[in-house]
């Protein structure tokens, strides 16, 4: 229920006051999408540590019967898929687990992945199996030694065509 009714301005099309249709003055898909693939929640950062669970669970947990069921039902959802290069991604990942696993998953998608995840980035975490230490998300940190980006997983000041800035707020851009 409107209380306000936008003032005096009639709540229905009106032949008295022309129809004004404009197109919005910025593509609220594409920045939307910008922020949703830049908004994260926390770093964390991988490291070898993180496979150590993953790996006694694959080596001395697994008997060969729930190796390849494992593998398959892995594989039968990998298959769902349409993006080759996640599924490489994918692979690279179990691959960190064990070499084993990376070569049965391998076999059961037909896609070869990545030999490992030392040269990938990815979203919302710093990847300190690297020698380079990538950063996510363009996230500034001088631990890192470099500046890629101030925008706090957000949008940041021209991605959404804007031309002048507000007047009275401060920007640190």
């Amino acid at each position: 229920m409107a209380f306000h009714n936008q003032g005096g301005r009639a709540n229905y099309l009106s032949s008295i006051e022309p129809v004004q249709f404009k197109p919005p003055a910025i593509d609220i898909d594409k920045t939307h999408g910008h922020f949703i693939g830049n908004a994260v929640s926390y770093l964390s950062s991988i490291r070898s540590e993180d496979f150590n669970a993953p790996r006694a669970l694959w080596e001395r947990v697994f008997d060969e019967g729930a190796r390849q069921r494992f593998v398959k039902n892995i594989s039968g959802h990998m298959g769902n898929c349409h993006h080759e290069d996640a599924i490489k991604r994918m692979i690279a990942i179990f691959r960190e687990v064990s070499p084993d696993l990376g070569s049965r998953l391998e076999q059961a998608t037909g896609v070869k992945g990545y030999p490992g995840i030392k040269d990938l980035s990815f979203n919302g975490t710093h990847n300190g199996m690297t020698g380079d230490l990538k950063v996510a998300n363009n996230t500034p940190s001088e631990k890192f030694g470099r500046n890629t980006g101030n925008n706090n997983a957000g949008p940041r000041y021209g991605t959404h065509g804007e031309t002048t800035k507000i007047e009275g707020i401060r920007s640190n851009l």
